[in-house]
């Protein structure tokens, strides 16, 4: 008998299969391959302070070391790079922003992530910077899309992946195990992303789809190691030379996840706004993700199935917050540890 079948290999499945199979759990993997995917399709950057109050990304301290030292290890398993640090340029809109920043930096737990000293002109025939900038560090750049894939070989070599789309009707629920396809494991667990929205057994959680889009430009002798960051976000894809990805946008109201005119439209009118250089358009993007309002991770098992599980609802900082959760999940699950009421399902069951 399998220990759990983890039906989803994004950034949730692949995380929290590694970390069973590093606990000698009996694992088996259901996915699809899917290159139209959220975590195929984000830029990955990962940032420790967000939002126009420059305010620390929650468990900034904890979260990104520990995701770096994951990815770390997994480069050095596949023997390839993955992980690009980075140090982010933010842009100021105001002279109150730069106030902002000042009060900001030196409150404590701030200083590893910003500088408070004088304001960053960047060059002003490349970029929109009236009011300067400053450098956030700690910042980096996975190539998630590559280490999907390399993760995804993994699984195959050892056996551990069966490749087609789970079907909802063909799982068998009994008192202590499931089944699916002739396959008996313990518990089942669901880290579908976007596809959750369409799972019977977790219709109960209140996520919601978002998606966004994004562009991959070609921009000559511009900033090859930083991230600059105004009304849009510019960013070397690491990948070709003179090529970055710039986005996103955020749409709620949507029929599909194919790239729209509305949303190139409006890409290219924020643009407008930071960059100055002249472009040329590579490719436009698009994905759907599954957010959650309080943007807090679903991590748990159903209140009536208790074999069925969720690990979901990870949003745009999902390359961050996967490991680290994933590691928390599977301690609870092999060890029983309790899980964080942040994250817990059970804070919304408590509001059903």
């Amino acid at each position: 008998m399998l220990d759990f079948i983890i039906v989803g290999q994004g950034i949730a499945g692949s995380m929290l299969s590694w970390f069973l199979m590093k606990e000698n759990q009996q694992i088996l993997v259901i996915d699809k391959f899917n290159p139209s995917s959220a975590t195929h399709v984000a830029p990955g950057v990962t940032n420790p302070i967000t939002g126009r109050k420059f305010v620390k990304t929650w468990l900034a301290d904890e979260l990104i070391p520990f995701a770096n030292t994951t990815y770390n290890q997994f480069e050095e398993l596949f023997q390839d790079t993955l992980l690009h640090p980075l140090s982010i340029i933010k842009l100021f809109d105001s002279v109150k922003a730069q106030n902002d920043w000042s009060v900001r930096s030196a409150m404590p737990g701030y200083d590893a992530y910003l500088k408070n000293e004088q304001v960053i002109n960047l060059d002003p025939e490349k970029v929109k910077n009236d009011f300067g900038g400053f450098e956030i560090n700690g910042s980096t750049k996975l190539d998630a899309s590559k280490f999907l894939i390399h993760y995804r070989r993994l699984l195959q070599q050892k056996e551990l992946l069966l490749d087609e789309s789970f079907n909802f009707e063909a799982l068998e629920l009994h008192d202590g195990f499931v089944v699916y396809q002739g396959k008996k494991a313990r518990r089942i667990i669901f880290c579908e992303g976007a596809n959750a929205i369409n799972n019977p057994y977790f219709k109960f959680l209140p996520f919601q789809l978002a998606k966004g889009e994004c562009l991959v430009l070609k921009i000559d002798d511009f900033y090859a190691d930083r991230v600059i960051s105004g009304e849009v976000g510019i960013l070397p894809t690491f990948i070709n030379k003179d090529e970055y990805f710039m986005g996103a946008t955020h749409e709620w109201h949507f029929d599909d996840d194919l790239p729209s005119e509305k949303g190139k439209n409006e890409l290219l009118g924020n643009l407008s706004t930071v960059l100055k250089a002249p472009y040329q358009i590579i490719q436009h993007r698009s994905a759907i993700r599954p957010t959650v309002k309080d943007r807090r991770p679903f991590l748990g098992f159903h209140p009536e199935y208790k074999n069925v599980g969720i690990f979901n609802g990870m949003g745009t900082k999902g390359l961050s917050l996967a490991p680290f959760f994933a590691r928390h999940f599977v301690q609870h699950l092999v060890n029983g540890t309790p899980l964080m009421k942040e994250v817990d399902i059970k804070r919304v069951l408590k509001h059903a």
